[in-house]
């Protein structure tokens, strides 16, 4: 199955948070959870769009320019209001975002899966879990970007992968002496 566009799958949570969605650190982490939930199901990538480490975790690379290309083609808007004293976000489809895209299968049921689970929570709690449990975001520097691929590998298994490439990487100048 093809890829699905970084566009569409940001219009599709906003699609299947009934046409909006308030504050820009949800909205990344749930396109960042919508490509873990795909990747627990399929080889491969969601969007080939990258995920770069933010100080609140795992957020959509240049992602206020992707987000302004959705407002200037017309399928966006966004209105900043205030969480008592501090500016917000709210992102809301309009006719054409709510037209656009036509995604199935484990694309559309990633993303309902990342859009309920982030649903319920604040930016706060998305993010502290991304501390917590994001291996990739654990191991990078702010602005790289993250292979979210690690982030869910159980534990034991990770640790099991880490020593055959250590392994494999002590016996890599023998092998080069060799030839």
């Amino acid at each position: 199955m093809a890829r699905a566009g970084a566009r569409d799958v940001i219009l599709q949570i906003i699609r299947d948070a009934d046409g909006e969605w308030s504050g820009k650190t949800r909205l990344y982490k749930a396109f960042y959870f919508a490509h873990l939930y795909y990747a627990n199901e399929r080889p491969g990538l969601l969007t080939d769009w990258p995920i770069a480490r933010m100080p609140q975790g795992p957020g959509i690379h240049n992602g206020d320019a992707l987000l302004g290309d959705l407002v200037r083609e017309g399928y966006l808007t966004v209105e900043v209001f205030h969480e008592g004293p501090y500016p917000e976000y709210r992102y809301r489809l309009t006719e054409a975002g709510r037209q656009a895209g036509d995604l199935h299968g484990a694309v559309r049921w990633a993303i309902k899966e990342a859009t309920i689970f982030c649903q319920g929570k604040t930016a706060a709690e998305l993010s502290q879990i991304t501390h917590e449990r994001s291996r990739s975001w654990n191991q990078a520097k702010d602005g790289d970007i993250l292979d979210v691929h690690i982030d869910t590998i159980p534990d034991g298994e990770y640790a099991e992968r880490e020593r055959e490439i250590m392994r494999l990487t002590d016996l890599l100048p023998t092998v080069l002496r060799d030839d």
